[in-house]
């Protein structure tokens, strides 16, 4: 038996021109194609019927057999897939009584009040199944015509979310054929084309897939099979054996941890605490630590040393050094790491100094030159990186250049990433 397609269609003129990021098709991918099913469309459509036409007809002819539509399902004028749903099948809206109550019921608990426009969310195409919304006040609903399955869910992506787990997945689990097996590594230090030619030098099995992704703090590897978990845990270590002596530098993870969970895992393993002080940064570094659940566990805190006055007051940078070095210097970020071990009563100091522009550089210190420390009572490191891109950009990667080689101290690992092209 052939694996199911599946058709995601996103309805909302705020999807289409910009105004909103469809963040439902990438979730639902993800969980429709764990269940053991391949995604043949996604589709985002305007509010406007003709395109909904199109698209049903374009999803007959291409024999689609499940389709899981999201948005539209509100209670204002420009939410028209119930409509658009009951013209395609021929079929009349028919009301129900119980699921209006039970909207009812959601508002009264939340202290909200219930208006008529309100009443077209209890209205459903004729035959079709009343899917009840466990968090929210739009109900979906199913309807099955031959071998043709289309399920339609409320676009708030929490509402959505849940539906899927009580509605979608017993249903889909009962049908699927194929199981998918997937591992993400996530790597530093290695661009795509870089990947790209190291895996020109060996092949997978067949059977065996790969997709990568750049993502903030790395760039994600996945591979996937539906053969077996052997199968795919082979196709891992013949991966990492690739990379050499370069493994450990490059490879962040394999389990899922992203590069500022693993290095709260290391630091958790050795009872010991971060701080960080921040130059060009403004921030930007602590901000994406706190991000993390636990990292209160880890994290002391840190200082914004925007100004030379913060530099010199609150972290003790000689006035010599920035005099004769400058804030931009290797001098600088290593007197601000250092202090920041006593300042913060940590047990690393990390820190950042840098043009980000895009005005301020100079021959000598161009726009996108960071300078970046690491100390510990038995280490210090400093260095330095011309980054390209925009003033939020340079400032980001900053951010997780200098993270990744913390991960790299405290395992006390070489730094070669860098060196990968």
């Amino acid at each position: 038996m052939s694996t199911p397609e599946v058709a995601l269609i996103s309805i909302g003129t705020e999807l289409t021109q910009g105004f909103t990021l469809n963040t439902n098709a990438h979730w639902l991918s993800n969980e429709c194609r764990q269940l053991g099913f391949k995604i043949a469309y996604h589709l985002a459509l305007p509010d406007d019927a003709s395109y909904w036409n199109k698209t049903f007809k374009m999803l007959k002819e291409a024999n689609v057999s499940i389709v899981i539509i999201t948005g539209g399902l509100g209670p204002t004028a420009d939410d028209k897939t119930r409509e658009l749903i009951a013209e395609t099948f021929g079929k009349p809206l028919v009301y129900n009584v119980n699921c209006e109550e039970k909207i009812k019921a959601w508002f009264q608990k939340r202290n909200l009040t219930y208006i008529e426009t309100n009443h077209i969310q209890a209205c459903f195409p004729e035959g079709s199944i009343i899917l009840e919304n466990p968090v929210g006040s739009a109900p979906g609903f199913q309807i099955d015509e031959g071998d043709l399955h289309l399920f339609c869910l409320p676009g708030v992506p929490s509402e959505m979310k849940k539906m899927f787990q009580v509605h979608l997945v017993p249903w889909l689990q009962s049908i699927s054929t194929t199981t998918w097996y997937h591992q993400d590594l996530r790597l530093f230090g290695l661009s795509e084309s870089a990947l790209e030619a190291l895996l020109r030098t060996f092949e997978f099995e067949n059977g065996v897939y790969w997709s990568s992704l750049p993502m903030i703090d790395c760039l994600l590897f996945r591979l996937y099979t539906s053969k077996s978990k052997e199968a795919l845990t082979k196709a891992r270590d013949q991966f990492v054996n690739s990379l050499g002596d370069k493994a450990d530098q490059i490879l962040i993870s394999d389990n899922g941890e992203n590069l500022i969970q693993v290095i709260m895992t290391l630091l958790k393993e050795k009872n010991q605490f971060l701080g960080v002080a921040e130059s060009c940064t403004g921030g930007l570094l602590a901000s994406e630590i706190v991000k993390e659940s636990g990292s209160s566990l880890v994290f002391k805190g840190g200082v914004v040393a925007y100004q030379n006055e913060i530099k010199t007051k609150i972290l003790h940078v000689p006035e010599e050094i920035l005099k004769t070095e400058g804030a931009v210097s290797e001098a600088t970020v290593l007197s601000m790491a250092e202090h920041t071990l006593n300042v913060l009563n940590c047990d690393w100091g990390i820190a950042t100094s840098g043009i980000a522009g895009p005005t301020g550089g100079t021959k000598e210190k161009p726009v996108g030159l960071v300078w970046m420390a690491i100390a510990s009572k038995q280490q210090k490191i400093a260095f330095s990186e011309i980054f390209l891109g925009n003033r939020g950009e340079i400032q980001m990667k900053s951010v997780y250049k200098v993270l990744n080689r913390l991960r790299l101290s405290i395992l006390n690992k070489k730094n070669t990433c860098s060196k990968v092209q």
